[in-house]
């Protein structure tokens, strides 16, 4: 191999090998590519020795040098980051507060949730293929993804039920009934249990096998010790113990990190102020803080942080339930949601006429949701969402002014006005989960409560002259329903439409004979008429889907979106009900009726003009660019390098 003459070495390695074969056999096989060496037979013995000794040697040198090169560290990978884009005709659904995006354990395949033909689909990119897979036939809603330790499968909820997909799609499975409320994350462990959680007031962390079954309550939150619930579960490995998060009355910042022995039911705080935990192999609890990750170092056995928290991401998309939108794999790579829901959106609110010309209102750019016109029409309610919290806002169109309706730090939002514009009526989380509360609309006296339920609850129409509030609850054993709530006597809520099937959104007629709402019992969201308050007779309204109704100021039309198309129906009620055939009106760059949103317009009461939500500032036609997804591949190393461990 080290002749002096380069045409005098061995070429190839299988070269080296047939002569060591030769020495080894004594000579006795020559090949053609070896030649035959003679020599005298005196000098035989130390010459047939000599090329032993020199094979051995090089045969403990190439040993030995492979043994050293195996021991020596790898070179650090590279840190690479990306944003994953999804088209413009898929872009990312991103709800108030479920978490919307999860990557499998090996990382090789990202899922996340986003709009396709007006409908929310579950969706799996292969992160090294350009284009995603909608996961079809889910339901009209599957939420909050997660994966299975090996990766094949695909958790989610859809309506009241725990149900898995594999990642390479097929009919999904059901798992279990929910307990009740909407989902707030889950973990599938190794020994293939499911540990989950629900919005559900004073519910804790349940399990189940991912197979099926009954799901048993794990932990119920300490109400003496202020908590309200517990939610994000991760399942650390070994499947002996859980991180999990302590919600707690006040500001979503006063959240907790605990943990849970799964052995004998011990559990107890690690980090205060924090919210979904992921621990990663590392060493470390990955966690969010208003729109940032922190990471502290973590002793598996001893379950015990051992690091000051250090930021180590910012401009994570964080929930109003105070979770940011990430998952890690277990080979390094780190993928969220960018931004935060309730900071940097820029948004304008518009007139829109029958024949879809614009008009700017007046108000200033921010971040606009749920709008509603006063019944005299001289003025508007809305939410905001600051980067500090989401508030309720009045705005008077002749003045051109803002005023600031609520100030709690709980969230407050869909507001509602009363029939004579005395009051707003709006959803607020200041007491526990979101119930009913209302103020007079001029911020003079006290905010009151009007009902109060461990399940979530959303004001959306007035009967009665004011006198019955129709509203939507989330929660209970068909998860979302409308119920009703009294004004008279002693303000008790009773459920008016009530199935399997989520129906929401509801509007009562101007002569309070029908009630108009949204369902999905067809598999996608319809809109629907019965007769109010008896529920005698139903019509489907819409053909092709359809969110959000909304009935004329004489009840002779009923409003409807469906994607980005305002879409009118005549009705005549004149003997019994009919309705006549859907009519697009307009279509525009109008913020869209998704998941999370709610109802994202709403009608003046001369019935010509519709007030919209625009995204982009108010001397811009420019829509603010949908949120994307980031990648970080090797991301490992730069977390050992923020936030040291041994």
């Amino acid at each position: 191999c080290l002749a002096k003459d380069p045409d005098d070495r061995w070429q190839t390695a299988g070269d080296v090998g047939r002569q060591m074969k030769w020495i080894i056999e004594g000579g006795s096989q020559p090949s053609v590519a070896v030649p035959v060496v003679t020599a005298a037979p005196q000098r035989a013995s130390w010459r047939q020795a000599l090329p032993l000794v020199l094979a051995g040697v090089v045969v403990s040198s190439i040993v030995t040098g492979l043994a050293v090169w195996n021991l020596k560290p790898a070179p650090p990978r590279p840190l690479a980051r990306t944003m994953v884009t999804p088209p413009a005709a898929e872009p990312l659904s991103l709800s108030a507060n479920d978490l919307d995006l999860a990557i499998s354990p090996d990382g090789s395949r990202i899922v996340y949730a986003a709009s396709l033909e007006n409908q929310r689909h579950l969706f799996v990119r292969p992160v090294g293929e350009l284009e995603a897979t909608p996961l079809r036939g889910l339901g009209n809603f599957p939420r909050a993804p997660f994966t299975s330790p090996d990766g094949n499968w695909v958790g989610f909820f859809q309506g009241g039920t725990l149900q898995k997909v594999s990642i390479h799609g097929g009919p999904p499975v059901t798992i279990c009934q929910m307990p009740g409320g909407a989902p707030r994350g889950a973990s599938w462990g190794s020994d293939d249990t499911i540990i989950f959680a629900t919005s559900s007031l004073a519910s804790g962390l349940w399990r189940v096998p991912a197979g099926g079954g009954e799901p048993g309550e794990l932990t119920t939150p300490d109400a003496e010790q202020g908590e309200l619930n517990h939610l994000w579960p991760e399942i650390l490995p070994g499947g002996e113990a859980v991180l999990f998060t302590i919600i707690t009355a006040g500001a979503i910042e006063n959240a907790q990190i605990a943990v849970l022995s799964l052995a004998d039911g011990a559990q107890r705080v690690l980090i205060p102020g924090g919210s979904n935990p992921r621990y990663v192999r590392t060493g470390h609890i990955v966690y969010g803080v208003g729109g940032t990750l922190r990471a502290v170092g973590f002793d598996l056995a001893r379950l015990e942080v051992t690091s000051d928290p250090i930021p180590v991401v910012d401009g994570v998309n964080t929930k109003g339930s105070g979770a940011a939108n990430f998952g890690v794999s277990q080979d390094g790579s780190l993928v969220y949601a960018e931004g935060n829901p309730q900071g940097g959106i820029v948004r304008t609110l518009v007139w829109v006429d029958r024949a879809g010309r614009e008009d700017p209102v007046g108000a200033p750019a921010r971040a606009y949701m749920q709008p509603r016109v006063s019944p005299d029409g001289t003025r508007l309610v809305f939410t905001v969402q600051d980067p500090a919290n989401t508030d309720v806002w009045v705005y008077d169109l002749a003045r051109a002014t803002s005023t600031r309706l609520t100030f709690d730090a709980g969230g407050d939002d869909r507001p509602l006005w009363t029939p004579d514009g005395e009051r707003v009526v709006f959803a607020s989380t200041r007491e526990g989960p979101s119930n009913l509360f209302w103020r007079v609309a001029d911020g003079t006296g006290p905010v009151e409560r009007l009902a109060t339920s461990l399940n979530l609850q959303r004001p959306y129409a007035w009967a009665r002259d004011g006198q019955l509030l129709v509203f939507q609850e989330v929660g209970g054993d068909t998860a979302v329903d409308i119920w009703v709530l009294p004004l008279e006597g002693e303000r008790a809520p009773e459920p008016l439409i009530q199935t399997p099937f989520t129906e929401n959104r509801p509007a009562v007629s101007p002569d309070g004979r029908w009630i108009a709402y949204q369902s999905d019992e067809s598999g996608r969201y319809e809109i629907y008429v019965q007769g109010f308050p008896d529920l005698a007779g139903k019509w489907q309204i819409s053909t092709t889907g359809g969110t959000s109704p909304v009935w004329g100021p004489d009840g002779r039309e009923l409003f409807y979106l469906n994607g980005p198309a305002m879409t009118g129906v005549p009705i005549a009620t004149e003997d019994g009900f009919a309705p006549g055939a859907p009519e697009v009106l307009f279509e525009g760059p109008y913020l869209p009726d998704v998941f999370g949103t709610d109802r994202t317009y709403d009608l003046a009461p001369d019935g010509q003009r519709f007030l919209m939500i625009k995204p982009g500032g108010a001397s811009t036609d420019e829509a603010t660019a949908a949120p994307e997804l980031i990648l970080v591949l090797n991301w490992f190393e730069e977390l050992q390098r923020l936030v040291p461990v041994n």
